[in-house]
C-alpha cells in the first residue's frame, strides 16, 4: 500500500498549520495517520518516524509539506530546517 503525506494548513499561513494528514494513494478520505501536536517540528519528526516505520519506499510527499517548512522560517528558521532536512535530506534545496 503506498501512503501520501499532506501538510493540513491555510495557503501562505504558517500560523494556521493544522497538523500532517497521511492517506492512501488515490483515496484522500482514507485517512491512516494524524499528526496533530502543538509544535509542527514535533509532528515532522513523529511523521518521518512513521514514514520509517512503514517503509520510505512507500510513502509520498505532497508539496504542502516542503511549502510550509519553507514558509515556518519566518517563525523560526532553525526549526524550519530541521523539517526540510528530515522529510528531503541534503536535498531540500532542490
Amino acid at each position: 500500500m503506498i501512503f501520501y503525506a499532506c501538510v493540513k494548513s491555510n495557503e501562505n499561513n504558517p500560523s494556521s498549520y493544522n497538523g500532517i494528514e497521511v492517506s492512501t494513494l488515490g483515496n484522500p478520505s482514507d485517512v491512516v495517520a494524524r499528526f496533530e501536536s502543538y509544535d509542527p517540528l514535533e509532528d515532522f519528526r513523529n511523521f518521518v518516524s512513521w514514514s520509517e516505520g512503514v517503509g520510505d519506499d512507500n510513502v509520498g510527499f505532497c508539496d504542502s509539506l516542503k511549502s510550509f517548512a519553507k514558509q515556518y522560517e519566518e517563525i523560526s528558521a532553525n526549526d524550519s530546517h530541521q523539517m526540510l532536512s528530515m522529510v528531503y535530506g541534503e536535498h531540500f534545496e532542490c
